[in-house]
């Protein structure tokens, strides 16, 4: 599949070519298990079993971000937390030789407000940047890693 910018994507491309956008964050105060009656794919969307950090459970409360993903006629969303889209870093850029990371918006710090609106809107901007600079790299056409991210592979 090849991810085409929201500005030169159209409807009428069929289902091997996709867009997305950010539209929104919003805050979770329960997990997404209690909310939906099971697990998700929200908690992990690698759907690996390496134990690490990235893959115990949030703590909540926890800021989500839609993605809508586009393809084709038919839409879907994925809710990713800014955790997952560091994994992604890791995962497409091991070493860091392709710096993505570096692309990345900065993460809280300990004495920063997360629930600062102002803050939360720059990231889910920057968050949206750096997907449509990350995926028209030619090595993330066709990534399964990318393509389970986004919902893409189900």
């Amino acid at each position: 599949m090849m991810f085409l910018p929201d500005d030169k994507w159209s409807p009428r491309y069929d289902a091997h070519f996709y867009t997305l956008c950010v539209p929104r964050q919003f805050t979770i105060y329960l997990g997404l298990d209690r909310i939906a009656g099971g697990s998700t794919e929200a908690d992990d969307p690698f759907g690996d079993d390496d134990a690490c950090a990235f893959c115990r459970p949030a703590k909540y409360p926890a800021v989500y971000y839609e993605i809508e993903v586009r393809r084709g006629t038919k839409s879907h969303t994925v809710l990713r937390r800014y955790s997952h889209f560091r994994r992604l870093c890791q995962k497409l850029d091991p070493t860091g030789e392709k710096g993505l990371l570096k692309d990345l918006p900065p993460r809280t710090g300990p004495f920063h407000n997360d629930s600062d609106n102002k803050f939360r809107e720059g990231r889910r901007e920057g968050l949206y940047a750096f997907l449509n600079e990350t995926l028209v790299r030619p090595e993330c056409v066709g990534n399964p890693v990318v393509e389970r991210f986004l919902g893409l592979s189900e």
